[in-house]
């Protein structure tokens, strides 16, 4: 006889492995433990508000939703020989996107995937911290540091696998006349040029997904893309200007090529979850949440076709199940809050968006 689960609590569940996670869970907390929050999270991954939350409770804790129920119900059934499949998760900003992307990369670690993960695009375009006309890339721009910082978070996400994997490049890569990545070298070499050299490192970047894409394609590896306000790459302006003072669009991005390269479907064994947000974009560029309008033309064209998932408000027992974890960890004291109408102040007063909740009962 199959071992049923045990409930915890009405609003916990201690099935902590997300490739397990279905129906049954849905509305429920599964807690990640402290290894693994910092495996995959240190360098991004989950919203300020919400990381400072959790260390603030002593725990980082994810309610299981629908859509992320959804998007493992689809991974759980792929058929990896085919082309990836694109997810898009859309939904209004604060309604729990970055959350549920970090539900699947603890999936994807747990199911043994390469994660290739961008915790929050828009930051390359919108406060980039040093851009450098590209030596290698005409018209094209660099970002070293987030390239080197990057780099580094892909390196601790997924540095256990990749030495069990021992991936290798398949081409040569010449840096300058000393500096050589012959082919053959371990990948391991690539990502510590890149952090070890920021000149470099945007390169390096690109390198390392073309030699992924490849490695996923001979079936050496399985990938998973993760980029929250992927659309942000297609945003018609940013904080980058050449010399005469024209903006750089983010396209010209060599960043942005890479992983754009990445988000085709011209590869398999593999699949890529993003999301589209309307903070991603300009403020006159926010009227609807839909990937359609979000993506533009441009984007909408590169990424279809995909499977686009919404993330909504909390359903009524969602936002019950927060309540109960709030008061659970006596972040919500209030004596009203464990009663009907109190709650109903707080379903109301929030329109039971997520984001909204959280400042809502927040104690200052």
């Amino acid at each position: 006889m199959p071992v049923t689960e045990t409930i915890t609590d009405t609003f916990r569940t201690n099935e902590l492995d997300p490739i397990n996670h279905r129906k049954d869970h849905d509305g429920r907390f599964y807690s990640i433990s402290q290894s693994v929050k910092k495996q995959l999270f240190t360098g991004g991954g989950l919203p300020k508000e919400y990381k400072e939350l959790s260390e603030t409770l002593n725990g980082l804790s994810i309610m299981v939703r629908k859509p992320a129920i959804e998007l493992i119900t689809y991974l759980n059934k792929t058929n990896f020989d085919a082309p990836v499949t694109r997810y898009v998760l859309y939904g209004k900003t604060g309604s729990g996107k970055s959350i549920s992307l970090a539900h699947i990369l603890h999936y994807g670690s747990n199911a043994g995937m390469v994660l290739v993960h961008v915790p929050w695009a828009p930051n390359w375009v919108r406060f980039p911290k040093g851009c450098t006309p590209s030596v290698i890339h005409p018209n094209m721009y660099d970002h070293p540091i987030e390239s080197v910082e990057w780099l580094k978070h892909f390196s601790t996400q997924n540095a256990l696998l990749m030495q069990k994997l021992e991936l290798k490049t398949t081409e040569t890569y010449k840096w300058s006349k000393r500096e050589i990545t012959t082919a053959g070298s371990p990948l391991c070499e690539l990502i510590d040029l890149g952090m070890n050299r920021a000149k470099y490192a945007t390169d390096c970047v690109a390198a390392l997904l073309g030699e992924l894409k490849k490695a996923a394609i001979s079936k050496r590896c399985r990938v998973l893309v993760v980029i929250d306000g992927f659309n942000a790459f297609f945003s018609p302006k940013s904080k980058v200007q050449r010399e005469d003072k024209s903006i750089v669009l983010p396209t010209e991005f060599v960043l942005s090529d890479a992983f754009l390269s990445l988000t085709r479907n011209d590869w398999t064994n593999g699949a890529i979850v993003v999301s589209v947000d309307a903070s991603a974009l300009p403020l006159e560029l926010r009227e609807s949440s839909f990937p359609r309008y979000q993506l533009g033309k441009q984007g909408f064209e590169h990424l279809d076709p995909f499977i686009p998932i919404e993330v909504p408000n909390y359903s009524e027992k969602e936002f019950h199940s927060q309540i109960d974890y709030y008061v659970e960890r006596n972040w919500l004291q209030q004596p009203k809050a464990r009663t009907d109408r109190g709650r109903a102040e707080l379903s109301f007063t929030s329109g039971n968006h997520p984001l909204s909740l959280m400042k809502l009962v927040a104690p200052y």
